[in-house]
């Protein structure tokens, strides 16, 4: 299967949160100042690494539209990324924003959604019936597409999926000099529990820095 190398590109807490709690944008740590730069130096990280392409899913998408923290100061746009990949497997966004868009749903999603993305001029790709998206057939349309390398930044569901399915080649994350807590707080993989041991996903660390006001970046490759 040819697809994309996939980067998980993110920051947590130390903890490993990647919000205050559930249903929260988590910019909020940006404007009170205290997610230690993460939040910028992991945008410029995507370039660093070389990513032609960043993906999310919807649901993250939604947690901003519901919960909307208006920053003091842009983040930094990514110089070489060409497309920004949204995962909307259940049809579920009205599409406002549409530049330098590719949303990726399912091939038995409803032809309403699909009505929307035509009439809204949106490049689409359909992977997948059921109840998910099939992750691995989408990257290999992605690549189809003309997309390399990827940053994912999603939420811990989409994170989980793709942790679950063996489709994440590496991970940088940036740890923020805040711990959180909390029993349902999103958290940088939300997925399954593992029933082995043997299907714990092993990493070799490749660069640990200082980075940003404090934070910490851990870039790791994952052992295949």
């Amino acid at each position: 299967m040819k697809r994309p190398e996939v980067i998980l590109n993110i920051f947590s807490s130390v903890d490993g949160k990647i919000t205050t709690a559930p249903n929260r944008n988590v910019a909020e740590w940006t404007v009170a100042g205290i997610d230690g730069n993460a939040h910028d130096q992991v945008y410029r990280l995507y370039d660093e690494l070389n990513c032609d392409g960043l993906i999310s899913g919807s649901e993250t998408l939604m947690v901003y539209g519901e919960h909307w923290v208006e920053l003091e100061a842009p983040i930094y746009e990514p110089q070489k990324s060409k497309g920004y990949i949204v995962f909307d497997g259940r049809g579920r966004v009205n599409w406002y924003q549409t530049d330098g868009l590719l949303v990726v749903t399912r091939e038995d999603v409803s032809q309403e959604y699909i009505n929307q993305l035509k009439e809204k001029g949106i490049q689409y790709i359909q992977a997948g019936k059921g109840e998910h998206i099939n992750l691995s057939l989408a990257l290999e349309k992605i690549y189809e597409l003309g997309f390399r390398k990827l940053g994912l930044s999603g939420g811990g569901a989409i994170n989980g999926a793709f942790l679950r399915h063996g489709l994440i080649d590496e991970i940088s994350l940036v740890l923020s000099p805040i711990a959180v807590g909390g029993r349902t707080t999103p958290s940088i993989f939300d997925c399954d529990e593992l029933k082995e041991l043997e299907n714990i996903t092993k990493l070799e660390l490749q660069t640990m820095n200082k980075i940003g006001n404090g934070s910490v970046w851990l870039h790791y490759k994952v052992s295949k």
